[in-house]
Parts: structure tokens; C-alpha cells; sequence
């Protein structure tokens, strides 16, 4: 076991590896799910390099956990079922659908509780009203900022107290307080800041804090507010974060016992004492700086190196409450749910038809003065035939074909990064796309329309993409790895930029 002391104005227990106390102690007496801001995901995009999340994967890791020594409690807090507010009217009718099919989802993972954020509360009342009827689970505080709900959970009674953006402090200390009569162990879960989140570890009585609300990739460990401790879990389900908890006296404060806390500060006082040792060094070595002013941050870094000795010094175990958090990432290879991936196939179907037939009659906007038409790759193959084969066997080629393979052609969350033009004057739709000569990633996606210059080869066209035009589609969410210089490289190739090169006679 490993256990360290924060010097953070208060004593707390982070650390201690779990994998070497568990033969010493007893099973946890449950065990907690995490999962933020999910804002409607059901898979991520599948052309970065390694997409994280997935509800599939997700309902794998819980179906696991549900197998395990400890009686499991899932939890979701922060917009679970969309991702903006007010929805572009074209775009609801998809996002209710995948609101729909992730609310059947999360009944099948026997959610116990969410807490829907702002986004998901101001979606129209019949479409919630619609989605509050099909769950089997409780939505915490849609009526009023705060309420809250009692399990029984591994024969313990669990308040899970649910907390809007902005809910009144008063209105939660009161609903704590009440639900603490007969509850043992309260849990809230908040919508909102980490200053929100803090405000509410400061009432006596909380014990965990599910941090919806932050909308960030960036997972947090543990973090103490008050006696309570915050839990958050990246979002549009990449992860989860999974909790031990330990409960064994009445009223007293959980110590955290996690590896994943112990790491985590490992690493930060690493870089603080790295930093600080070496600014003391350049400090006497200018002798610009009075020692007495040196004697103070020779202290810190003495304290500072003393902390982080701790961290990996054995010591005798301790009872009391404690918990051990851990973070489940869901990578590419984590394993899925067979029967979840069965039903996200068919709502791609579904929403893939549904928006065929509702987007039938979408034209793309009419030319205006000085506009110049698309007419698709294959017109530019006429006078360029060795770029235009290039082309037909590079990705940008087959783009379209990857949607079709999926039946994602007619989605709108992909579509638009699979043509050309797409919704430019004289481009595509999400369905019309001149008789399939812009599908795919054509020429003009990058030169741009090429009407004018097949007309008369000396109109101009564009020679080099500039970045603008590729980071449309290659961002962060879509195409982590894209390098501007590095990727116009493997485009500017032999037959496509550069000349090709004829083998010289004998």
C-alpha cells in the first residue's frame, strides 16, 4: 500500500494501490459508474486514428462490471441526449432519433439515475415528455432544481440527489440533509462548474460529486471539494470512471485509496520539483538573489520531495471509508456489445432512409452572380487523366463509398465531409449530388468549381489548397493526425502535381 499526504491546506489520503490492499480487505460494498456529458454519442467518428467511445463498448465494460463482486450503481450526469440547444430544424428529426435509441440503450445498461444538462432541458417539451416516457430510469431535476431519489444498493440506501446549472445552495443542503436521515452514503450529481461542484462539496453530508457540465476531453482523477469527492468522466462517452466504494462507518469521510490519484500527483510533483530545482540552480548561479530569499523555496522544494518520497513508501493499512477510482477508456479495440452494435446497425438504417425520403427534394443553393458551378471530377478527367486515376485510387476517391458500406450516406454528421460542394451554390445536398458525380471527395473539393475553367482552360482555378480549405473536414474531432505540410506531401505525388516520369529510350 501506498499512501501520501497532500499539503493543500487539508490532510487527504490519495494513493495507496489498490491491487495490494485488495487481498487484505473485503469486497467494496458497491460499486460506481460513471458517465459525463455523453451529449447523445452513440459511436465516434470513424476516420480519426484511434475513436474513442462508442455506446457499444461502453455496454460492454458496464455488462462486465455487472459480472464483478459488488453490486454495481451507473450514473450519467450533464447533457446525455443532445449536444446543442435550440437544434437546427433540419437537424432534429435525426438527433431526436438518436436520442430515442439512447435512451432504449441506457435501459438495456439498467441505468440507475440521470441528470440531463442544460442542452437536453431546453430540447421541446414534447420531445422530452416523449423520452422521459420510454425510460425506464429517473430524470433527476426537470421540474425543479433539485430532487432526489433513494437505492438500495448492496444493502445500503444511496441518495443520488440531482442538482441543475445554478440550483439554489440552500435548496441542495436542505435535500442532502433530508435524504442523509436515510441514506448512507449521498451522492450529487451537478450540472455545471467546478466552482458549482465546490460549492456543493462544502455542505456537510455529500460524500461523491458526479461532475457533468464540464464538456472536456480531459479526464479528471478524484478531486476533493470540501469532505466530498468529485468524479468526472470526459465526455461524449470516450469513458468511464469506475469506483470502489468501501463503506464502513457511519458518517465518516471516504479516504481516496486509488492508484490512479497516486499516479496522477506522482507525475505532478515530479514536474513542480523538476521546475523549482532548476530555477533555485539558475537563481545562484546569476547571484543576483539574496540567500535569504532562497532559504524559502530551498524549503518548498525539501516539502515538495518529502511528499513525493511518500507516495511510494509502504504503510500499515487503516480502516474507515474509503474508495478506489479507476478510468476505463474506450478505445479502438476495447471490446463491444454484440447485441448494442445489432441495434445501432439498424438505427443507421433507419435514420439513413428516414433522411433520404425527408431531404428528397433539397436542392443546393441557386448560383448568384460571379458563381461558378460544379460539375464533378469526371469532367476533369477529360483533359487530366493521369490526375483523374490518381485520384479514383486514393481515399478521396472512395469516400462516399465508405458512408454507403455503412449506411451513413444520407447521415448528417458524416455526409457533408464525403462530397463535394456540399451546400455551396451549384453543389450537393445530402441527397442530390449531380447524378453521383459529386460524391466523393472530387477535384473541386480542393480547386474549387471547376465549371468555368472546363468551359476555357484558362480560367482560373485554384493550383494550391490552402489549410482553410482541408481543416473543414481534417479537424481534431475527424482527423486528429492531420498535418497541413506533411499530408500535402502525399498528395503532390508523380501524375498528380508532379510530372510523371517516362523511361528514357536505349
Amino acid at each position: 500500500m501506498r499512501c501520501f499526504l497532500a499539503v493543500l491546506g487539508l490532510s487527504l489520503c490519495l494513493g495507496c494501490s489498490w491491487g495490494q490492499r485488495k487481498a487484505a480487505e473485503a469486497e467494496p460494498s458497491f460499486r460506481l459508474a460513471v458517465v459525463t456529458d455523453l451529449k447523445g454519442y452513440l459511436e465516434p467518428c470513424g476516420c480519426t486514428s484511434d475513436p474513442l467511445g462508442g455506446i457499444d463498448r461502453l455496454a460492454a465494460q458496464i455488462k462486465t462490471l455487472r459480472e464483478g463482486d459488488a453490486p454495481l450503481l451507473v450514473l450519467v450526469a450533464g447533457d446525455a441526449f443532445f449536444d446543442e440547444a435550440p437544434l437546427e430544424p433540419a437537424r432534429a428529426d435525426q438527433a431526436t432519433r438518436n436520442a430515442k435509441t439512447l435512451v432504449g440503450i441506457l435501459n438495456r445498461l439498467e441505468v440507475s439515475a440521470v441528470l440531463p444538462g442544460e442542452r437536453d432541458r431546453k430540447q421541446p417539451r414534447q420531445t422530452l415528455e416523449s423520452l422521459q416516457a420510454a425510460a425506464d430510469f429517473p430524470w433527476l431535476s426537470m421540474e425543479s432544481d433539485t430532487n432526489v431519489i433513494i437505492e438500495n444498493v448492496g444493502g445500503l440506501a444511496v441518495a443520488i440527489v440531482g442538482a441543475r446549472k445554478g440550483a439554489d445552495r440552500d435548496a441542495i443542503r436542505d435535500a442532502v440533509g433530508t435524504a442523509r436521515e436515510r441514506a448512507d452514503v449521498a451522492i450529487v450529481l451537478v450540472d455545471g462548474s467546478r466552482r458549482d461542484a465546490n460549492r456543493i462539496g462544502a455542505i456537510e453530508g455529500v460524500d461523491f460529486i458526479v461532475q457533468g457540465g464540464l464538456d472536456q476531453d480531459a479526464v479528471m482523477p478524484p478531486r476533493p471539494a470540501g469532505k466530498a469527492w468529485v468524479l468526472h468522466a470526459s465526455r461524449q462517452g470516450q469513458g468511464l470512471s469506475v469506483v470502489d466504494v468501501y463503506r464502513r462507518e457511519k458518517g465518516d469521510p471516504f479516504a481516496d485509496q486509488s492508484e490512479w490519484s497516486r499516479s496522477e500527483r506522482s507525475a505532478q510533483l515530479d514536474r513542480q520539483i523538476q521546475e523549482l530545482a532548476a530555477k533555485i540552480d539558475a537563481w545562484e548561479e546569476s547571484g543576483d538573489i539574496d540567500p535569504k530569499d532562497l532559504a524559502p523555496q530551498r524549503a518548498r522544494l525539501v516539502e515538495l520531495n518529502k511528499e513525493r518520497a511518500g507516495l511510494d513508501r509502504p504503510v500499515a493499512a487503516s480502516g474507515g471509508n474509503a474508495f478506489s477510482a479507476r478510468w476505463i477508456e474506450l478505445r479502438k479495440g476495447s471490446p463491444a456489445d454484440p447485441e448494442i452494435a445489432r441495434l445501432m446497425g439498424e438505427h443507421d438504417k433507419v435514420v439513413n432512409e428516414a433522411n433520404r425520403v425527408a431531404f428528397a427534394d433539397l436542392e443546393p443553393p441557386p448560383l448568384g452572380p460571379g458563381d461558378v458551378a460544379y460539375v464533378g471530377s469526371a469532367a476533369c478527367g477529360a483533359c487530366h487523366q493521369t490526375e483523374y486515376a490518381w485520384w479514383r485510387s486514393h481515399a478521396h476517391g472512395v469516400a462516399y463509398l465508405t458512408l454507403q458500406q455503412r449506411n451513413k450516406e444520407y447521415n448528417l454528421d458524416c455526409v457533408g465531409c464525403h462530397v463535394t460542394g456540399y451546400g455551396e451554390p451549384g453543389g450537393s445536398t445530402v441527397t442530390h449530388n449531380l447524378d453521383g458525380q459529386l460524391q466523393n471527395v472530387g477535384c473541386e473539393s480542393c480547386h474549387g468549381p471547376g465549371a468555368a475553367h472546363v468551359k476555357d482552360p484558362e480560367a482560373p482555378i485554384v493550383r494550391v489548397t490552402p489549410e482553410s480549405t482541408c481543416i473543414v473536414c481534417h479537424n481534431e474531432q475527424h482527423s486528429d493526425l492531420f498535418d497541413y505540410e506533411a499530408y500535402v506531401k502525399t498528395l503532390v505525388v508523380p501524375g498528380h502535381g508532379r510530372p510523371v516520369k517516362t523511361p528514357k529510350p536505349r
